[in-house]
């Protein structure tokens, strides 16, 4: 990157082109993935604390029918 040029030639008009950075549009990023990507950035160093593990998940009810397994499955 230290040896880029500080100028060069437009291919269109012929004349100087002096480098310019600019920033990325973060702004027009969606509303929905910058609350995302801020909610990720706060947790990086204070995750959230629980008081209690999760409740354990709901069982299934299982049937022996034979009848049953004719039916489609989800």
């Amino acid at each position: 990157m230290l040896s880029r040029p500080d100028v060069v030639e437009c291919p269109q008009c012929l004349g100087e082109a002096r480098r310019r950075i600019a920033t990325p549009h973060l702004a027009r990023a969606d509303s929905t993935a910058m609350a995302l990507h801020d909610a990720t950035r706060a947790t990086a160093d204070r995750p959230a604390v629980v008081t209690a593990p999760p409740p354990p998940p709901r069982r299934q009810k299982f049937t022996t029918n034979p009848l049953h397994r004719k039916l489609p499955r989800p």
